[in-house]
């Protein structure tokens, strides 16, 4: 079980950064301020047990044995110690932002995106977005950020919907599943953005890294990637379902008599979104740790 504690660590990063940069991004239905700050608790736990656990795979040494001279040299010295002591200062910048009770809006949800935004994206450097240098290594490192960028973008979105999907029926039901009608109508053209901007800098950088259909299915990083794929392509089938079938199939609901098959097939369709955007992010921490050529 130990030895699956680094991958678990490397998940929950992706989950909880892509969740904070998401639903910043897309705000609506708004969050409680409770669930905005367990993120963010969340987040900087996270932040800090991989920055330590990092150091001590370095060193060699157990967690105990980090003395402050050794973590200092680490978070200023090095590029994944630099990462990382960015992403820390990030997360605790946005505690401030999510003092107040009021709704997140204007300065302050910019102020929480750009956060939020620079802690995700920081991750590229804790991989093979940052194995490179000149200008070469720069667009391979925005490639990177533009990834991992647009599937917290990804993620933020099925959270948004799969929240309005999920609440409770009861009194206006009808103008709720409006709402939710509205949301997934409307992600149509983010949505189409998103999958292509991942599609394009994920082949740039794989391409870039010196990969081939030949590494693609000689390699355990090529195996791995093939099964991310192929997660990837299970999401976009479902989400041509919703576009196409189950959204329309709820707008005549509301138009109509009301039904509730369409809200409960999307609802279902939702829920298999959402594992499978869980293993492909798995798929991702385990991708982080394999040589794309070996």
């Amino acid at each position: 079980m130990a030895e699956l504690l680094p991958y678990a660590l490397r998940l929950g990063l992706y989950v909880v950064l892509m969740l904070l940069f998401g639903r910043t991004l897309f705000a609506r239905p708004p969050l409680q301020r409770g669930a905005w700050l367990a993120l963010t608790g969340t987040a900087l736990a996270l932040v800090i047990t991989d920055a330590v656990a990092r150091l001590s795979s370095v060193l060699g040494v157990p967690p105990s044995g980090i003395d402050r001279g050794t973590a200092y040299w680490f978070l200023t010295g090095t590029p994944v110690g630099e990462a990382g002591l960015l992403r820390l200062l990030a997360v605790l910048a946005m505690l401030p932002l999510l003092a107040s009770s009021r709704p997140l809006r204007g300065l302050r949800r910019l102020l929480l995106l750009l956060l939020s935004a620079i802690a995700l994206a920081s991750l590229s450097w804790n991989g093979h977005a940052a194995a490179g240098d000149g200008l070469r290594g720069m667009l391979r490192l925005g490639a990177g950020f533009a990834h991992l960028l647009a599937a917290g973008a990804w993620v933020g979105a099925i959270a948004a919907i799969v929240q309005l999907a999920l609440r409770p029926q009861g009194l206006g039901l009808r103008e709720r599943t409006l709402e939710l009608w509205q949301a997934a109508h409307g992600f149509a053209v983010p949505g189409t953005v998103i999958v292509a901007t991942l599609a394009m800098t994920g082949t740039y950088t794989y391409v870039d890294l010196g990969g081939s259909l030949q590494t693609l299915t000689g390699t355990a990083h090529g195996r791995w990637l093939l099964f991310k794929l192929a997660l990837v392509g299970g999401m976009l089938g479902l989400a041509g379902l919703h576009r196409w079938r189950l959204v329309p199939a709820l707008a005549t609901s509301i138009r109509g008599g009301w039904q509730p098959r369409p809200l409960r097939s999307l609802r279902h369709s939702l829920a298999c979104e959402s594992v499978l955007a869980l293993l492909v992010l798995a798929c991702v921490a385990v991708l982080g740790t394999l040589d794309p050529l070996a």
